[in-house]
């Protein structure tokens, strides 16, 4: 396998993760995989880094129902792997349950041999819609 094979492979797997730990709220993971210098920046616009992303976690503020993301193109520079992507999402965010449909790029920086999530950034390809709440009756 090519080099450039090989880091695209990681880094998708990389993304698998964080959706899985984003979909199960396993925060421990989210620590692994972030970044101590992440830069999140939400498809509102609202910045957070890892200390306040991650409270926000703990908080609840972010609860992911489903989640799609997919990637389609990995570029490295460097040490600085960036992807490109789509995410498709059913999050309950600040308590108002919404459908997410995002284009995402995301940049992972190489420390040591571990690469973690440096700047997460996500764009609306539509505006996010309230979803139904299956409990609501």
């Amino acid at each position: 396998m090519a080099h450039n094979d090989q880091i695209d492979l990681v880094i998708r797997t990389c993304e698998a993760q964080r959706s899985a730990a984003m979909l199960g709220g396993h925060l421990d993971i989210f620590s692994h995989l972030f970044h101590p210098d992440l830069t999140y920046i939400h498809a509102s616009g609202a910045v957070d880094d890892l200390k306040s992303y991650l409270g926000k976690c703990r908080a609840k503020q972010f609860v992911y129902h489903a989640l799609t993301h997919q990637i389609d193109k990995v570029t490295r520079v460097g040490e600085l792997a960036i992807a490109f992507g789509e995410l498709d999402a059913t999050v309950t965010s600040c308590g108002v349950r919404k459908h997410l449909h995002n284009r995402t790029l995301t940049a992972w920086q190489k420390t040591g041999e571990q690469w973690q999530l440096l700047v997460y950034q996500a764009t609306p390809l539509t505006p996010p819609a309230v979803a139904e709440d299956p409990e609501a009756g």
